[in-house]
Formats: C-alpha cells, structure tokens, sequence
C-alpha cells in the first residue's frame, strides 16, 4: 500500500478535501488528546489510498479484459452462437453488426435462449422425472407404503431442467413441505395423495402417487437402526476416497459389532440338486421310451429276416422247434457284439423250451414278451403249428413274410421322407450363405 499511500498524499495536496474541518472535530472526539491536523491528515490519505488502490484494481482487470476482448475473434464464424445448456438459463451476448464490411450498430445486445427440449422430448423428461419422484421424495423413508419421517418434495428435477409444484391431498397429515405434521397421531396409518405438478415452459404434466403416513414417532429400535443407517452413510462419504470403508463404533450411545452374513451359497446348491435331480428322474423316463421306441424299429427291422429264414428252413424239411433253435443257436454263435432284440428273445425262447415248457406256451410267450404285434402274430402261428398241425403253416408264413417286407420298404420310405426334411434346415442355410456372398459384392460395387 506504499504506494497508494504516496499517491493519496500528492492528490491530496493539490485537491484538498472539503469539510475538513468537521472531519476533525470527529477525529478528536474519537481520539481524545490527539493532533487534530495529523488525525485529519492520516484519516483522509488511508481513505485515499484505498479508493486509489480499488480503481487501480478496477483498471488493471479492465484492461486484461480489453486485452482479452481484443484477441478473440472479430467475427462470429458459422454465424452461430453457443447456448447455455439445459436449465442453465438465458445468457445476453453484445454484438457489433456490420453491414457489407460498415459497421452498422455497436453493441447490440441479443438474447440467447437456452437450450430446449423439442416437443418429442419434453414427454419424455416428464417421464423421466415422474420416475425420479418416486424414490426422491421418500428422503429418509424406505418404502411410500410406511412414511414415518419428512419427505422431500423438490421444486425441480434433478436431470431435467423440469419445474414441479406440489399439491398436498391431506394437510392434516403432511404440510406443503411434506413434513408430518406433529399432532398426527393416527396409529393405523393414513393414505395421502401427491400430485407433481410439472411445468416446463407451457407444457405441463402432472405425476399422483399415493403414501401411506405414520405418525412421526421411531421405536428405539428404529432409532438406533436410522442411526446406525445414517453414520454408515457418514463414515462411507469420510472413507469414499480410502481403500476400506469405515464403520461406525457407536450409534445412539451403543458400542456396535459387525460380521458378515451367513451366504446362501448352501442354498443354491441344495436347490439346483433338486431340479438337477427332478430334471434327471423327469429326463430318463422319457430317455427310457426313447431306448423301447428304437427296440422296436430294431426288431421291425430283424421281422422280414427272421420269417422267411422260418420259412425256408420248414419248407427245407425241418421241424416248427429246429427251424427255430437254429435261427437262435446261428445267432449265438455269429453275433460279434452287436444285440439284436429278437435274436435274445428266440434263445429265451429255446431255454425255456429246453427246461420243460410246452412249445405252444413258449411260443404264446414269446410273442407276448416281444410286445410287438408282429411277434405275437408268428408266436401265435407258431403255437397253432404245433396243436392243429402243419397244414396251412407255409402259405402262412409266406405272407406273412410278404406283408413283412413291405412294412419294411414303407417304414424306409418314410424314414427318407424324415432325413430328406431334415436336410432342408442345412440346406436353407447354405443357400443364406451363397446369397449373400453373391449379393453383398454387388451392392457394394453398385454403391461405390
């Protein structure tokens, strides 16, 4: 200020200052026993100094600003000015307009609104901002359906530059400010409607939900469990910067102690054992009728063989009982591993014969095990054989080996009829893959 203090004194002594008179009188009368001409003198040089020192100040920033002002741009490139963002309000801009290189008017002073939603978009910041009102009001609540502590109603969106005015549906319960009233004592709880009355620039919207108010009262219970909530919200904002969070020791005058839950991970595996296992004893059932459904394509298949080796060997002369041991024995000893149904079920057959069951019943069984209608068809042929004769028994065998042969070429055929239709699904596919190696080239080469 040394300065400032030399230049207040040569302004001083060639403007002297007017009523310094009264200003001594003052200055005696505030410092009894002083010299009134030093008093007057000092009082008017620091007073000086200041205002010289505050319009220094003012010029020096002036002329960084001028300087500053000077360096920008003369012209508005783009003929475009930026806007504020939104709810960050109007900005004024000063211009100099020129008209064909001639200034025109110096220091026009135009408003820039800011920015706006577009029609589109002012339903959806509705929107938006009704959902944020859902959660933004409760404050220190946790559900709309239990208030037992103030809301919070704001008078504007936190995201969107949106206005909202509130209409309280019971003032007996809550005030305009959403505080519960302290002579609410309606232990049962009572439902309140809140209208949102949103607004941005003439559009409006309005937003109702419904909470249900407790009378303003915390069991200690509830006390020390919003205390405790509160200094863990505390000590997590001290400790957001740190490696660990903090906890709080005390709350409410009570030493606290944490530990970590008990986790459900037991939980989770006992359950999906159990559907694990439904899904397995659900899932083999149907594996099973799978495996009976292929037993019998197979011994469809095995039929036409087996009957017309029957009737070959008959017609050769042989017995009912050595047409069949022989089917069953060349079986036993050619089969390199591969089961057919049939075949085991005609050495069952033979066994049973062998151990002293009646052909007829062993026959009549053997139909029967092979539930197949079929097998129980030449088990019953087999078995009339042996009780009425064999009159009849080749012309009988003979057709059933003809009918058997074209059930065989009319399952083939629909068994192709099945694969061919499977292969359409591979086939679509490869025909997707050739098109578009095919069109894809050429809407590039047309684009280009």
């Amino acid at each position: 200020m040394r300065i400032f203090y030399a230049v207040a004194e040569l302004l001083l002594r060639y403007f002297p200052p007017r009523e310094a008179e009264s200003v001594r009188e003052k200055q005696l009368l505030m410092h009894p026993g002083g010299s009134g001409s030093k008093l007057t003198r000092d009082y008017y040089i620091k007073k000086m100094a200041i205002a010289v020192a505050v319009i220094s100040a003012g010029v020096f920033l002036s002329l960084a600003i001028l300087i500053s002002d000077l360096f920008r741009p003369e012209e508005i490139e783009g003929y475009s000015i930026e806007r504020n963002g939104y709810g960050e309000g109007d900005r004024t801009v000063s211009l100099d307009l020129y008209a064909d290189g001639k200034l025109l008017e110096r220091g026009r002073r135009i408003t820039v609104s800011e920015k706006r939603y577009r029609e589109s978009d002012i339903q959806a910041a509705f929107l938006k901002t009704a959902q944020e009102l859902d959660e933004a009001i409760l404050g220190d609540n946790i559900s709309p359906d239990h208030i037992d502590r103030d809301l919070v109603l704001p008078d504007r969106s936190a995201d969107c530059p949106v206005d909202i005015e509130w209409l309280v549906g019971d003032r007996d319960v809550l005030d305009m400010n959403g505080h519960i009233q302290e002579d609410f004592r309606d232990t049962s709880g009572r439902e309140v409607k809140l209208t949102a009355m949103m607004s941005y620039g003439e559009a409006e919207a309005e937003h109702s939900l419904y909470v249900k108010v407790y009378p303003k009262y915390r069991t200690p219970e509830d006390a020390l469990s919003y205390e405790i909530a509160r200094g863990i919200s505390e000590t997590d904002a001290m400790s957001v910067s740190e490696d660990r969070q903090q906890l709080p020791a005390k709350a409410a005058g009570h030493d606290l102690m944490y530990r970590y839950s008990l986790p459900h991970t037991w939980l989770y595996v006992l359950l999906i054992s159990l559907l694990a296992a439904f899904a397995i004893y659900i899932g083999r059932d149907h594996d099973l009728s799978k495996e009976v459904a292929e037993r019998e394509r197979e011994m469809m298949l095995d039929y036409p063989e087996i009957v017309s080796k029957l009737t070959l060997l008959i017609g050769a002369g042989m017995t009912v009982r050595g047409a069949f041991e022989k089917i069953a024995v060349d079986y036993r000893e050619q089969n390199r591993g591969k089961i057919s149904f049939a075949h085991e079920e005609m050495l069952v057959t033979l066994h049973r014969m062998k151990s002293g069951v009646s052909e007829p019943e062993a026959y009549l069984d053997f139909g029967k095990r092979c539930a197949v209608k079929r097998y129980v068809k030449l088990g019953a042929l087999l078995a009339q054989n042996i009780r009425k004769g064999s009159a009849g028994m080749l012309p009988e065998l003979e057709r059933e080996v003809g009918d058997a042969f074209e059930e065989r070429k009319a399952k083939a055929r629909k068994s192709g009829e099945i694969a061919s239709t499977k292969l359409l699904i591979p086939m679509a596919l490869m025909l997707g893959v050739v098109m578009f190696i095919v069109i894809v080239p050429a809407f590039m080469s047309f684009n280009l």
